[in-house]
């Protein structure tokens, strides 16, 4: 058999296309796409860019839409508040009084024979209130002993209540008052408008002590044997001190030749140059009124102005009787405060830019947004990285079953949390409740019962919100159960039997209380006590508390809690304990689902919640370090 022929192989020894031509191919595939409607990768990817800047714009007109609603509201409000807000159109014009030339020789002729016209200087200021350059209002004040010790160079001044109804009659929204104080020799600092009650008012100033001397309230002075007495006052514009005589009588009534709303706040003091009181009413030129420097002393006592101690403002409130000027600039912030339940800032805390503690809105951990969020979050006080050790549909489980909650009492926020949505223990076709913190329906004690008087809003991001009602809660293992008033969509409710609890490591989840964003720490459990509950090393805040603990493959297992030192969580195995067998006590029972059984008895833990507070390190810096306070007056 002869040999079958091998193949000859043909070889293409020609270049291919040249690169003229491939250039002229690749102009002619472009101008096709351009001609079908197409550019290819090139589209895709402004298609895509295009849809992240149509979200972002679409968000933004939602927050605009939002602050809008807002500001309608916060107007309406302040318009209940100040139903006579009827701003004077004609300027205020300082009137001058006393004897003209040198204060010494208005002394002199007012038959002072001592020299106390450098005493009497260094005690008298001019308040006046501005709105931008525009004066709306002057009178005077007098220099009191600080008494709390800080490191600012602090300096008090007692006044006329009457600088109050002006700041009052005069304010607006976006109102930008401030307090001018001039000192002798001319000189100006900024005030800050602050405690106050039916009689008298206090404006503090920064870096004035050089300047000023503050009149001895332990000093004494018995009422002049012939009644002659002076009142005193500075003149805003011209920084003159004024000087006019008068008579108090054995009644302590006092009568002057001449005054006006300049000496408002200033002094009162006989021919010796002693303090007798200050100057605070002046409705009736022929019938003044005035304030005793024994009755002074005792108001600023109340005031808590002359207690040397430092002032711990965990737990501050006002003293009965005296009342706080909302801050020109921070009514807006005030009102947020109050419907959020958080206590009123002490004197000069907003001013000098001091922060609220243990508030709802803390953040903690890794944050993470929902799926169409077109901004990055991010948590500027932590460099945790938690969402990207979990899987993808633990992710996706988690966004769908832990909300946020808020419980109200009538439109004041009493308490805030997380919570999960779960499937109740021991029951088929059931619709899901929502597994949180009986804190969150703890009366104002924290530990006796709960506020029967609460509503409950329950929040799903990015858009989903209904009203819960309480159907069950324990206060010995601090545990909730809420039903939702209406349905919320897309939701993937959490089945608390696992055959086992797999502890280490575990991740603390939360949502964040203001946008809804999920926050996410990791730790571990450092021990479990009597099968109840644990402690972790997860690192959360008042935001994290009733939501889900969890491992890395995302089986629950416990829900955490925060005292304000450390966290712990109820143990998934309590939690189905005591759902089965309220479960099967409902239904000996025949009690329906709808029911709210209130579980009375106690175990001996309590679940402590820390309390907001103000702190203010401002007040502790170098006073050159502080920084200007125009137009952000009153404290």
């Amino acid at each position: 058999m002869e040999p079958r022929p091998a193949k000859k192989t043909v070889i293409d020894c020609t270049r291919g296309l040249s690169r003229e031509e491939r250039t002229i191919a690749r102009r002619n595939r472009l101008e096709s796409l351009i001609s079908s409607g197409s550019d290819g990768r090139r589209k895709r990817r402004v298609s895509w860019l295009d849809k992240r800047i149509e979200k972002s714009v679409k968000l933004r007109k939602e927050l605009l839409a939002l602050r809008a609603i807002q500001d309608a509201e916060y107007e309406r409000i302040f318009k209940l508040e100040h139903p006579d807000q009827v701003p004077s159109s004609i300027p205020f014009q300082e009137k001058e009084f006393g004897f003209p030339g040198s204060p010494d020789k208005a002394l002199q002729a007012l038959g002072v024979t001592k020299d106390i016209t450098a005493h009497l200087s260094n005690i008298v200021v001019s308040l006046a209130l501005f709105e931008g350059d525009k004066v709306l209002f002057a009178c005077s004040g007098v220099a009191v002993p600080s008494g709390m010790a800080c490191k600012l160079d602090l300096t008090r001044f007692v006044t006329s209540r009457r600088l109050v109804d002006e700041f009052n009659k005069n304010r607006n929204l976006d109102d930008k008052l401030r307090i001018d104080v001039c000192l002798p020799n001319n000189r100006h600092r900024d005030g800050f408008l602050g405690l106050y009650d039916e009689r008298i008012a206090i404006v503090t100033s920064c870096n004035c002590e050089d300047y000023v001397c503050p009149v001895d309230l332990d000093l004494q002075a018995p009422r002049p044997s012939d009644g002659k007495i002076i009142a005193a006052a500075r003149a805003s514009e011209s920084g003159r001190l004024m000087v006019t005589t008068g008579y108090l009588t054995v009644d302590g009534d006092a009568s002057w030749a001449q005054i006006t709303e300049a000496a408002l706040g200033g002094p009162l003091i006989d021919h010796d140059g002693k303090f007798l009181g200050v100057n605070i009413h002046n409705y009736n030129a022929e019938s003044p009124s005035f304030i005793s420097l024994r009755v002074l002393r005792e108001r600023l006592e109340h005031f808590q102005i002359l207690n040397t101690e430092t002032i711990d403002f965990r737990g501050y409130s006002l003293p009965p009787g005296v009342f706080s000027t909302v801050p020109s600039g921070f009514w807006r912030r005030i009102k947020r405060l109050k419907s959020n339940g958080y206590p009123m800032p002490p004197p000069l805390v907003l001013e000098f830019n001091g922060e609220l503690l243990n508030t709802f809105e803390e953040e903690f951990g890794e944050l993470r947004a929902w799926k169409d969020y077109p901004y990055k979050v991010t948590n500027p006080d932590s460099w945790e990285y938690v969402w990207g050790l979990l899987p993808r549909d633990v992710v996706t489980n988690i966004s769908r079953s832990v909300v946020k909650l808020a419980s109200f009492n009538g439109s004041v926020r009493s308490f805030a949390c997380t919570g999960l949505i779960i499937k109740w223990p021991g029951t088929e076709g059931m619709r899901p409740v929502i597994l949180t913190s009986a804190s969150l329906v703890r009366g104002p004690d924290g530990h006796s019962d709960i506020d029967k008087n609460l509503t409950i809003h329950v929040f799903l991001p990015p858009g989903q919100h209904s009203k819960g009602t309480l159907i069950y809660y324990h206060l010995g293992i601090n545990l909730a159960i809420v039903s939702l008033d209406k349905g919320i969509h897309g939701i993937r409710p959490v089945d608390l039997c696992r055959k086992e609890d797999l502890f280490e490591p575990v991740v603390a989840i939360g949502r964040q209380i203001e946008e809804g964003f999920l926050m996410a720490t990791k730790g571990e459990v450092r021990c479990v006590l009597r099968s109840d509950y644990g402690l972790s090393t997860c690192k959360i805040n008042k935001a994290g508390i009733g939501g889900p603990l969890i491992n890395l493959d995302g089986a629950f297992v416990g829900m955490n809690h925060y005292d304000g030192k450390e966290a712990c969580f109820l143990c998934r195995r309590k939690i189905v304990e005591i759902l089965k067998k309220e479960i099967n006590r409902r239904v000996q029972r025949y009690f329906s689902m709808t029911c709210c059984y209130l579980e009375t008895y106690f175990f001996n833990r309590r679940w402590p919640v820390p309390q907001p507070y103000w702190r203010h390190d401002l007040l502790d810096v170098d006073l050159y370090e502080l920084p200007p306070h125009i137009g952000r007056t009153l404290m």
